[in-house]
């Protein structure tokens, strides 16, 4: 059965100028507004007693689909049906009279999640012990702190027993020991058949907690699927960014020290598999090659070579140098290819890049230094991090080596 159906979903808001260009757009029947589009073309479904991530950067249109979907906000277009109870925690405090007390913002928000007195009654003492307020129940929200309101709001929307949850960030805010409870709560609503959409920043929690998820970027729809894979996908993004942004700076940087005389400069370079076969592509435990070419303007010049791995976003992995490895300096000739191999490559999935330095023969003084293009790395792993290591488990006595 289908929880959430989704199809063509769009949001536009009209943008004024100022309150003024409001009037005059009723008065002369003429726009005085621009649209921007939060959402454009949605669609997707989820299952009942699925668990859904929503990701995707600030302001890609998350926030927007997820009010829409809790029936808080109303699309411009497209169909969207829903089977059963919503409870959702959006953003900081949405749905509470901050002149009430947290104990009548209790009845208040049950009331409007279709709850009767007597049901909200029966749930109320439930609602405060989970919240672990205290005293600060019977005190007005308005002087309540960030967690509290979350302790409150996630309170409330976990103990109407409803058939979908929708949480957008509720998990970003609040204590460890409140974020563990937080957590414990969702998995038991996971285990007995309830169906959650997760919106986060937190790319540990969403791989955790989710079956499939999909990417929102700009409004549409970037990816979607599981999560892994789509985690993946915004995570080699997001590097790509960083990366231009860095190439960007690094080429004006550049331009402005251009015309320097260099006795060796790097003029090329190429990643190789195993197959030495040219790739954009290495998987993980693959031995790994890649090369450069050098063009040299003096004669005899020698000197070393170091290079490094770098993630997208900057993350040094590794670094070396022939002068680290114990080698003599090398004899740099122009228009000669050198390869660098690294064997059972231990990277885990994700965007990287290789750096490449040629320098004096003290290796002090850098001549040139140039970065292969991208590369990705693809694995059949689940684990998570930067690297595969080797491990062992001893359980209850006895141990296994993992493969």
């Amino acid at each position: 059965m289908i929880a959430i159906d989704v199809r063509g979903l769009g949001k536009t808001y009209k943008v004024y100028r100022s309150p003024v260009d409001r009037l005059k757009e009723i008065v002369l029947r003429r726009p005085f507004h621009t649209d921007f589009v939060a959402l454009d073309n949605v669609g997707f479904s989820v299952f009942s007693g699925a668990t859904f991530g929503v990701i995707g950067e600030n302001g890609a249109g998350k926030s927007t689909l997820l009010k829409i979907l809790s029936r808080t906000l109303n699309p411009t277009s497209g169909h969207l049906s829903i089977n059963g109870r919503v409870a959702a925690l959006l953003e900081l405090g949405a749905g509470f009279n901050h002149d009430l007390t947290g104990e009548e913002n209790i009845y208040l928000n049950a009331y409007l999640l279709g709850l009767s007195k007597k049901e909200i009654d029966e749930r109320r003492q439930d609602i405060i012990d989970f919240s672990e307020l205290g005293d600060f129940i019977k005190r007005p929200v308005k002087t309540y702190s960030s967690g509290m309101y979350v302790r409150l709001a996630f309170s409330i929307a976990t103990s109407v027993n409803p058939d979908i949850l929708i949480i957008d960030e509720a998990l970003s805010v609040g204590d460890e020991y409140f974020q563990k409870k937080c957590v414990d709560r969702m998995m038991h609503f996971r285990k007995v058949g309830k169906t959650i959409l997760f919106c986060s920043h937190n790319m540990y929690f969403v791989q955790e907690l989710c079956q499939k998820a999909v990417w929102i970027h700009k409004g549409g729809i970037k990816a979607i699927g599981e999560t892994g894979k789509v985690i993946l996908e915004y995570q080699n993004h997001q590097r790509h960014k960083s990366a231009a942004l860095k190439e960007k700076t690094d080429d004006a940087l550049g331009a402005a020290g251009a015309g320097c005389d260099k006795p060796v400069s790097i003029s090329g370079t190429m990643i190789m598999n195993e197959q030495g076969c040219e790739t954009e592509v290495l998987r993980t435990g693959e031995n790994a090659l890649f090369s450069f070419t050098v063009r040299c303007s003096q004669k005899n010049v020698r000197g070393h070579i170091g290079f490094a791995v770098v993630r997208n976003d900057e993350l040094m992995c590794f670094g070396t140098t022939t002068h680290f490895d114990g080698l003599s300096p090398v004899e740099f000739k122009d228009g000669r290819e050198y390869l660098i191999r690294m064997p059972a490559l231990p990277l885990l999935p994700g965007m990287y890049y290789f750096l490449i330095y040629v320098a004096d023969e003290f290796a002090m003084h850098a001549y040139d230094s140039a970065r292969t293009p991208s590369f990705s790395i693809a694995s059949g792993k689940k684990e998570f991090g930067l690297s595969y290591m080797d491990h062992e488990w001893v359980l209850e006595g006895s141990g296994g080596t993992a493969e």
